[in-house]
């Protein structure tokens, strides 16, 4: 596990540049580990604050994976939304594989850092990944004072994501889909994440659509690390929800 706090210059995969931090924004990326709890289960996260007062926008970033894998980089993505000027805070699940679970954590995990005196509970937005970004989904038709949603390259879930989007009516907040054309070895993420915006753009919602050239031999991993290509759209996207 890479030490809290620590620096890190990224070098992409095949050549992809990621987002590094400079020495000049160190006082803005000091990751912290901090414990919360979930229906009484104690959990973890990273979270990181921008320099000055607050209080700041909130962005929860919800990780990929099941059971104890950790897909994304929760601690990289919250040092960078915090240059951005944002709280950023990463819960990490618990390993229970259950939905229900999850989405007890997730909705946990905001109600937690809505709380910090550094928080602007008033403006809060999502950003998921995988089975995090099936989350992202769900929640987003639970909670109405989401300021926006970043779905990238959500899973199924054995069907709870065509569930979620039978509920896309719901939704109040605003939505960006990510996906690389050949993220397509687990599952077809290209065809679910055009089904997330299609359901939402058919319930009147906004949506937008990205899909991002192949990467590698497998799409899903573009989204492993904090890269260029995606992140400048999901800067542009938050600065949108947050005007």
């Amino acid at each position: 596990m890479r030490s809290l706090g620590r620096l890190f210059c990224l070098v992409g995969m095949l050549g992809t540049p990621t987002v590094g931090v400079s020495a000049a924004s160190a006082a803005a990326a000091a990751v912290r580990e901090v414990r919360f709890s979930s229906s009484g289960q104690p959990l973890r996260g990273y979270l990181c604050r921008p320099d000055g007062a607050g209080p700041f926008a909130v962005v929860v970033y919800l990780h990929g994976g099941r059971r104890r894998q950790v897909a994304g980089d929760p601690s990289e993505t919250v040092r960078a939304l915090a240059r951005l000027g944002y709280l950023g805070f990463a819960p990490i699940r618990r390993s229970d594989p259950t939905l229900a679970g999850h989405l007890t954590d997730t909705q946990s995990a905001i109600d937690f850092v809505k709380r910090l005196p550094a928080a602007d509970p008033r403006k809060v937005a999502v950003v998921g990944f995988s089975r995090g970004a099936l989350l992202a989904c769900m929640a987003s038709t639970r909670s109405r004072d989401l300021a926006g949603v970043v779905v990238m390259a959500p899973a199924r879930g054995r069907g709870a994501l065509d569930r979620a989007l039978d509920s896309a009516a719901k939704v109040s907040a605003a939505t960006l889909v990510l996906v690389a054309r050949n993220d397509l070895r687990q599952t077809d993420h290209v065809r679910l994440s055009r089904a997330v915006d299609a359901a939402l753009r058919g319930a009147g919602k906004e949506s937008e659509l990205k899909i991002y050239p192949p990467f590698g031999r497998d799409g899903h991993r573009l989204f492993f690390r904090v890269r260029r290509i995606w992140w400048g759209d999901v800067e542009r996207f938050l600065s949108s929800r947050f005007e």
